[in-house]
């Protein structure tokens, strides 16, 4: 199984209609990686960017 960190982010800028505009973000990380490790890493992550995180997703991937 394979997941990603999913992160949807907040550019602090607004569309010609006046709408937020947002950028997303598709990370692969460990498949160890637990919902408090990706937490973690989205708030270093929000601390290190002048976007601000909307929301984060675990998305994880099965072959079928």
């Amino acid at each position: 199984m394979e997941k990603a960190l999913r992160i949807i982010w907040a550019t602090g800028e607004v569309d010609e209609n006046g709408d937020p505009v947002i950028r997303r973000q598709t990370i692969t990380v460990s498949p160890n990686a637990t919902v408090q490790d990706l937490a973690t890493a989205v708030d270093a992550l929000d601390s290190l960017t002048n976007r601000t995180h909307v929301s984060a997703q675990l998305v994880t991937y099965e072959t079928i």
